[in-house]
């Protein structure tokens, strides 16, 4: 029996270390197949146009230009999608705003069932099983222009670490971009909790009948550190000019960019 069948949702969000690393590839092999499908229906049909749109906000911060003008990405650039799940993000960032300049995506997920289904989606592409905080056992350090990551902090088995290896593996002067679900804040935010205390876990189980996934899912939202924790943790690591932004209803979720010190 492995950590996922023997821990509850709740005990899955407060894991650390290769209890957590094994409890989370275990839940998301078990959903790969479907995780696309169920999370169209969990985001009301909505789950495409939220991903652009903060995709576009990590593209003026990140993908474009810095103050003094100089471009971040230059044609051929090298970009490493960490927690890139079935690969979604990966395919926006190559195909989306990016198309001209001819990224190179790196793929990076600790789920061989989400790499499974990545690889199904963009066979010629680059996706690798990895822990986040072990790329520096796969890369050079400043192998990359950016780095990207979309819904994984919680997930992070080694948050701090994790975070300290996708900086060491950019290039000094390049650009960590961090789009993540946060707790719900404000008058009406307990619409939100509402709806992840009870319906995540209700419609997950109906969908794909993985009632504990996603409950630790909306659990793991629910718990995860504030955009302003985040940020000063990239401070920390010596992450420079970072900024937080907050988006869509009740500030659920947030876009965090930091750039490496030249």
């Amino acid at each position: 029996m492995g950590a996922y069948e023997r821990a509850t949702a709740r005990e899955g969000t407060t894991m650390t270390g290769a209890p957590k690393l094994e409890f989370v590839r275990e839940m998301f092999d078990r959903v790969a197949d479907t995780y696309d499908v169920v999370n169209g229906w969990l985001a009301l049909g909505f789950v495409d146009a939220w991903r652009a749109r903060a995709l576009e906000s990590g593209y003026r911060a990140v993908f474009n230009a810095l103050p003094n003008g100089r471009v971040v990405l230059k044609r051929g650039a090298r970009v490493l999608d960490v927690g890139c799940g079935t690969g979604n993000v990966t395919e926006a960032v190559m195909f989306g705003q990016l198309t001209h300049l001819a990224v190179d995506v790196v793929g990076v997920d600790c789920s061989p069932g989400m790499i499974r289904e990545a690889r199904r989606k963009m066979p010629n592409n680059a996706f690798e099983v990895m822990d986040a905080a072990k790329l520096d056992e796969a890369f050079e350090e400043g192998s990359f222009d950016a780095a990207v990551t979309c819904y994984t902090l919680r997930n992070f088995p080694d948050f701090s670490g994790a975070l300290e290896n996708m900086l060491r593996v950019v290039k000094p002067g390049g650009m960590i971009a961090i789009v993540d679900a946060f707790p719900p804040r404000g008058a009406f935010g307990w619409l939100l909790r509402a709806w992840l205390r009870v319906m995540l876990p209700l419609i997950g189980a109906m969908l794909n009948g993985e009632r504990k996934a996603y409950e630790y899912l909306g659990r793991s939202i629910l718990a995860a550190r504030t955009p302003e924790e985040v940020v000063a943790e990239l401070e920390t690591l010596g992450c420079e000019a970072v900024e937080a932004s907050r988006m869509f209803p009740f500030g659920a979720a947030a876009v965090i960019v930091g750039r490496k010190p030249e």
